[in-house]
């Protein structure tokens, strides 16, 4: 499949997109807008009705500081009007014409016009459309209700491709107007942390977001018992899915409709069935996403209520009023003079203490004290380096290396390869028996020359390891073991 920016950048360019990440993007994007609405169905007008569009459009944003390219240091409207149309044009969001010296046409783009549609959507916020949401999930509900709708014997090729593209189509535009509740709770936040008053907090918290079109779309999934037939929708489809009939079936409509061979159209039925699945399965998940954000948006509603109330409300207000009160009646003195006259008030509790001057500062932490990590002023005897040099030979005896294991197999099969048991040699002292131990851990040890030793162990422990005290076990150097075979492999 090609990926999506290689057909992206196949029919827009690389350019298309630069006049929005320009700080002028304003402009282009109103230019544009007016374009297409005066050029209507035709999709084209006079170049010079598209150069006054262009000059009333800058005028309107006298905010916007233009780049260099775009004609910054033009005094003349109209000449910047003519750079700006260019940038336009170099862009692809239009073409020009020119039928003769004086019939010159400015054609809008075929990529504008979705571009604009894009926009519009991003930019909308009336939640009237999400009226028909819950008819939309319902009307997927009753198709995939009917009998025998997927049946690959009752259903010809083209009635399925028709009637899985129409479900796929019909869940795209519901998914659409999820992610719209979606982004109608996120402005509901926004304006939460802009609200002036406690009383408008909780007015936008009780009626208009409790009373809000997002509220319908969430009724319909939870209340209106949605979700348990979307999800026996999805089993049904699930089971289309993996029925071979159908698939076959699906893919004969794709073929005959699409002209795809018989790989590609097998294909291309999997993959539409398998949106299908995913998009029934998305809607529950898009539903807990919303309940997440409501949550959030509760959560951010009490808390800016409790700010407004508690830390600007009538108690801070008190507060401040006592300090203009003392401020006013001892102007001039200082905290020492007050000691001596009498308490302006006396607290109801029995010690109290102001932090006032230097003490009412914010005190910077203290970092933690650096760590001595020095050693000790006394040195170490011989005897101590003895004692440490005799616990590390100790360790290394009793370790179990490959190199220890592969001494002990050169000793008991001296040829490249062969085969050995413990019923057949004798061990003497506890090294030997750690150096069996090694062979029982590894597989391989490096040898000189850069060659490598490899072997393998087995036993009747593998088959009969549920039943341990019918093993047969071997006497080695003064203990018991499991009977090994040891094979030497190079």
């Amino acid at each position: 499949m090609v990926p999506l920016s290689q057909r992206l950048f196949r029919f827009a360019g690389t350019e298309f997109f630069r006049p929005l990440a320009r700080p002028s993007a304003p402009v282009y994007v109103d230019c544009a807008d007016r374009l297409v609405e005066e050029a209507g169905e035709a999709a084209r007008l006079p170049q010079r009705e598209a150069l006054a569009i262009v000059r009333e459009v800058i005028g309107q944003h006298p905010e916007v500081v233009l780049g260099e390219d775009e004609g910054a240091a033009l005094r003349d409207v109209r000449q910047r009007a003519a750079v700006l149309c260019n940038r336009m044009l170099a862009a692809g969001w239009i073409e020009e014409q020119t039928l003769g010296l004086q019939d010159r046409w400015v054609l809008i783009s075929p990529g504008l016009r979705p571009l604009l549609r894009l926009l519009r959507h991003l930019a909308e916020d009336d939640a009237a459309e999400l009226r028909t949401f819950a008819d939309a999930l319902r009307s997927v509900c009753d198709t995939l209700g009917r009998e025998g709708i997927l049946d690959p014997q009752a259903r010809s090729g083209e009635e399925l491709r028709s009637t899985v593209m129409d479900l796929n189509q019909r869940l795209e535009h519901a998914i659409e107007q999820l992610h719209a509740v979606e982004k109608l709770v996120a402005l509901f936040e926004q304006r939460q942390r802009q609200s002036a008053s406690p009383a408008e907090t909780l007015q936008l918290f009780y009626r208009e977001f409790g009373q809000g079109q997002h509220m319908v779309c969430y009724d319909a999934l939870r209340r209106g018992g949605l979700l348990p037939r979307l999800q026996a929708a999805r089993t049904l489809v699930a089971d289309g899915r993996d029925d071979l009939l159908v698939r076959q079936r699906l893919a004969e409509g794709f073929s005959a409709h699409y002209g795809y061979n018989e790989a590609d159209a097998f294909q291309e039925a999997g993959a539409a069935l398998l949106k299908l699945e995913r998009a029934l399965a998305g809607l529950r998940l898009r539903a807990e996403a919303i309940d997440s954000r409501m949550a959030a948006f509760n959560k951010l509603s009490q808390q800016r209520y409790r700010y407004q109330t508690e830390l600007r409300g009538r108690r801070p207000a008190l507060v401040k009023s006592v300090c203009d009160v003392l401020n006013a009646r001892h102007a001039g003195q200082r905290f020492r003079d007050l000691a001596v006259g009498d308490a302006v008030f006396q607290p109801r509790c029995p010690e109290v203490k102001f932090y006032y001057g230097v003490e009412a500062l914010w005190k910077k932490r203290r970092g933690r004290a650096a760590t001595d990590l020095t050693f000790g002023g006394g040195r170490a005897s011989a005897a101590d380096e003895d004692s440490v040099l005799a616990s590390w030979q100790e360790k290394q005896r009793l370790a179990l290396t490959p190199q220890r294991a592969a001494r002990l197999l050169a000793q008991l099969i001296p040829a490249g390869q062969g085969r050995i048991a413990t019923d057949q040699f004798q061990l003497q002292g506890i090294d030997s028996l750690l150096d069996l131990l090694a062979i029982a851990a590894y597989d391989h040890a490096p040898a000189g020359r850069g060659r490598t030793v490899r072997w393998s162990v087995s036993g009747p422990l593998r088959g009969g390891g549920l039943r341990p005290e019918g093993l047969e076990r071997d006497g080695q150097a003064g203990w018991l073991v499991d009977h090994l075979e040891i094979e030497r492999t190079q």
